[in-house]
This record gives C-alpha cells, sequence and structure tokens, in this order.
C-alpha cells in the first residue's frame, strides 16, 4: 500500500477513534458525516466544540493527532487553542505530544543544525515532540514581509532538538503524514 492509502488507511481510523470519543451517537454520527461529505473542517469545530462541552478527557497523542488533523486541513491556527484547552487525561502513559507554546519559538533552521539549502530563509518551528525518543516533528514556514508567519507550513521537518547536529529529514507541505509516521516509529 503506497503512503497515499496508508494515509487515508490512517485517516478513516483516527475519525473513527475520534467519534468513539464525543458523548452522543448523534455527535458522533455529525462528525463521521463531516468526513465523508468533505466537510472536515466542520467535523474538526464538531468534535473540539462537544469535547470542550462535555469535558472529555483526551491523551496528549489524541491531542497531537487532532492538532495533525487540523494542520492536514488548514485549520491549525483556527482550532489550535480549542486543542489545547482540551481536558487531559491523567491517565494515560505519555508517548508523543504537542510541545507547549513557550517551546514552539521559530528558529533559524542553521541554529537547529540544520544546513539544507532548501530551507535557507525559512524559520522552523518546534511542534510535536516523541517523548520516547525526544525527536520532534517542526513545521517549517516562510515569514511575510511583516514578520508574521506564513500561514501554511512550506515543509515539514523530523530531528532530534537535543542534538541539533543529528541528522533529520524533510517532508515537503503535501507529506505531513508521512512526517508524523517517521516521529510516531520508535514507538
Amino acid at each position: 500500500m503506497g503512503s497515499g492509502g496508508r494515509y487515508e488507511a490512517y485517516e478513516v481510523d483516527l475519525w473513527g477513534r475520534l467519534a468513539a470519543l464525543l458523548p452522543s451517537a448523534e455527535d458522533s454520527e455529525n462528525f463521521r458525516d463531516c468526513r465523508e461529505t468533505g466537510q472536515q473542517e466542520a467535523g474538526l469545530w464538531i468534535l473540539l466544540q462537544r469535547l470542550l462541552e462535555h469535558r472529555v478527557p483526551i491523551s496528549d497523542r489524541t491531542r497531537a493527532e487532532i492538532e495533525m488533523l487540523a494542520e492536514q486541513w488548514g485549520e491549525r491556527l483556527a482550532r489550535h487553542d480549542e486543542i489545547i484547552a482540551c481536558v487531559r487525561d491523567s491517565d494515560e502513559e505519555g508517548s508523543i505530544r504537542l510541545l507547549p507554546d513557550d517551546r514552539s519559538t521559530p528558529v533559524d533552521p542553521a541554529q537547529a543544525g540544520m544546513r539544507d539549502s532548501i530551507l535557507t530563509g525559512l524559520l522552523v518551528v518546534p511542534w510535536l515532540e516523541c517523548l520516547r525518543c525526544a525527536r520532534v516533528l517542526a513545521r517549517v514556514h516562510a515569514q511575510e514581509p511583516w514578520g508574521d508567519l506564513r500561514y501554511l507550513a512550506s515543509h515539514y521537518v523530523v530531528w532530534h532538538h537535543t542534538a541539533p547536529d543529528d541528522e533529520h529529514e524533510i517532508f515537503d507541505d503535501h507529506d505531513l503524514h508521512s512526517a508524523f509516521e517517521l516521529l510516531l516509529s520508535c514507538e
């Protein structure tokens, strides 16, 4: 199965797991229907509103997966605060987590030990972290003339942020799932 087929299977499974978190059968059905009808953005809104309203606890990994899904559908900025506001499942053993905003400061790739010419002039924003191997999945953004980061990432990179000169792997903007798979590969 190619990476597109793997991603499709993963996304179907993820939407099913997320639907199971919702407090009512009607909410679950509405959430799944959004994916089936190509309204993923509305589905993410429904999911987060219900998780927050009903204070449904979610694991750090689920929070990271929702954030990744929101990124995939162009909703990360709109949904980020809601995602981090979800109640944390205190029984969960952490394997992957969304980095706190204070650890997600954009850095020059050269400062992070990445000297690839494809990253020149861009900024690396640490984003998701594997707690087992300390690898980080980062978004790579261009900077707008007025100083803000461009809305959509131009690349993704996975690297050991604690050992910046270590190897890293760069993924194109359309290959977020492969970057996420690599982050999870130590499990």
